[in-house]
């Protein structure tokens, strides 16, 4: 009896992704339906460069960011804005959760990709912040959701994480309230 190449193929796929992610070698696994493609956002996601003000009132020329939406190591802190920041409109929303392994607890939240449109931007403001060591604030409907570090430049997809998944899905409804 044959069998078919393309369920051989699709099996082979399936148990390829089941080891690479119980060898840790996976960051998150979306869930959900993979987006169609990109959408506009009931909200727009803010990214802009910061840098940290000592603690105690904020200095002139700094301010407070926008109430966190999760605490967050930063939350709360004074920060100076430092150039224009860049405000994605649309893009492509899924869901992410890497479930807790070991002593590591589990992680959720939205991978964001960019249309092409906004490639170009992205990647000069995510350079600029990982050359010059300064942070990245995340800011969607007057919410910040992160201040960190850029690891890398972003090349056209990041991630936003959330504390839980009700955090993730929340954030989710916020940008695309069909989701």
């Amino acid at each position: 009896m044959r069998r078919s190449g393309k369920r051989l193929a699709s099996a082979g796929t399936a148990l390829a992704a089941v080891a690479l992610t119980m060898a840790g070698c996976s960051h998150a696994l979306p869930l959900g339906p993979t987006p169609a493609g990109q959408h506009h956002l009931n909200s727009a996601i803010v990214l802009q460069i910061v840098l940290s003000q000592p603690a105690g009132s904020c200095p002139t020329g700094s301010a407070r960011l926008p109430k966190a939406a999760d605490q967050f190591p930063g939350s709360g802190q004074c920060y100076r804005r430092l150039g224009k920041p860049l405000t994605i409109t649309s893009a492509a929303v899924t869901y992410l959760q890497q479930p807790a392994a070991g002593q590591q607890p589990a992680n959720y939240g939205l991978g964001i990709t960019v249309p092409a449109a906004d490639k170009a931007a992205l990647m000069a403001m995510t350079t600029k912040a990982y050359h010059s060591h300064d942070l990245l604030a995340i800011i969607v409907a007057g919410q910040t959701w992160a201040v960190s570090y850029s690891e890398v430049p972003f090349t056209g997809r990041f991630e936003i994480r959330a504390q839980n998944a009700k955090h993730a899905l929340q954030l989710q409804r916020t940008l695309i309230p069909s989701a």
